[in-house]
C-alpha cells in the first residue's frame, strides 16, 4: 500500500515516515485475503454437483478471485482441467486426488455473484490492496495473485456488500431455471458464531425444499478443532445428502480425495 512512497531498501525509514498513514490503514481496514489456489481444492467440488450450467454465490468473497474458476487451468495426478491457455496453473500435492473421469466435465458458469462485507474492486487499488495481505517471503503467492486478477478481470463479477447471512435469502429466492445455483465458501464460515451459521444452514435447508441447490464448503469442521485442515463437503437438493469429497490445506497446498 506504500507504492511509490517506500522501497525495500529502507523498511525500517518507511515505517517511521509513514506511521500515521499505517496507524490508519490498520485501524480502518479489515483483513482480506483472495487465496486463489483453493480453487485447485474447490473445482472438485463444482464438477461433482454434475451440472454443466452454474450459477456461482461465493460467501465471503473478498475481489471474487474463486468466482473466475473457470479462467485457471488445474493439474491433479489423474488428469488436467482447464482451458489450457498457460496463464495461471494451478497444482499441489495431489494426496490421490479427483478421479480422472470426474475431470472430463464440463462446467460453463453463468453468473458470478460474490457477498462479502467489504468487496475489493479488482482496480489498482484493489490488487495493491490483496498484495499487501500476502506474506513478504512468499513471491510465488504473489506471482500467482497478479496472474489470477488478470484473469478474473476479463469476467464480470457481480459483488455486492453486505452480511451474507442476510444476502443470501433474496439472491435464493431469484434462483434460475436454466442453471443449478451453487453457493460455496472456503474459511469463511469459521468466523460466524453458532447462531449466524445455524441461521445460514437454515436457509440453505429451506431454499433446498423449494428447488435445485448445491451447497460447496471448504471449512474446519465445526467442533472437531483436531481436524488439521479443511474438508470439501457438497451437499445437494432434491434430498439435502452430504457427501465429504476431499480434506485440504488451508490455502489448498495439498489435497487428499475421500
Amino acid at each position: 500500500m506504500l507504492a511509490g512512497r517506500a522501497s525495500w531498501n529502507d523498511v525500517d525509514g518507511a515505517l517511521d515516515r509513514e506511521a500515521e498513514f499505517l496507524a490508519r490503514f490498520i485501524r480502518e481496514q479489515g483483513v482480506q485475503t483472495n487465496e486463489v489456489r483453493r480453487a485447485w481444492a474447490l473445482l472438485p467440488g463444482f464438477l461433482w454437483a454434475g451440472v454443466e450450467r452454474v450459477d456461482l454465490i461465493e460467501l465471503g468473497a473478498s475481489a471474487g478471485l474463486l468466482l473466475a474458476a473457470d479462467r485457471y487451468d488445474y493439474r491433479y495426478r489423474a488428469g488436467s482441467w482447464g482451458p489450457d491457455s498457460g496463464a495461471l496453473v494451478l497444482d499441489g500435492e495431489d494426496r490421490g486426488g479427483p478421479p480422472a473421469a470426474l475431470l472430463e466435465r464440463r462446467l460453463v458458469i453463468d453468473r458470478r455473484i460474490g457477498l462479502d462485507l467489504e468487496p475489493v474492486a479488482l482496480d489498482e487499488h484493489g490488487a495493491r490492496l490483496l498484495e499487501a495481505f500476502v506474506w513478504p517471503d512468499q513471491p510465488e503467492r504473489i506471482d500467482r495473485l497478479r496472474r489470477a486478477i488478470a484473469l478474473a478481470r476479463t469476467r464480470e463479477l457481480d459483488l455486492r456488500r453486505g452480511d451474507y447471512v442476510d444476502l443470501l435469502p433474496g439472491l435464493l429466492d431469484e434462483r434460475r431455471d436454466d442453471a443449478l445455483t451453487v453457493v460455496f465458501h472456503s474459511v469463511s464460515t469459521t468466523y460466524l458464531d453458532e447462531d449466524r451459521y445455524s441461521r445460514l444452514v437454515d436457509v440453505l435447508r429451506r431454499a433446498g425444499k423449494d428447488g435445485p441447490l448445491a451447497w460447496i464448503s471448504l471449512e474446519g469442521p465445526r467442533g472437531d478443532p483436531d481436524y488439521h485442515g479443511v474438508a470439501l463437503d457438497l451437499t445437494q437438493w432434491p434430498g439435502g445428502e452430504t457427501r465429504r469429497l476431499a480434506k485440504a490445506d488451508y490455502h489448498g497446498a495439498w489435497l487428499e480425495w475421500a
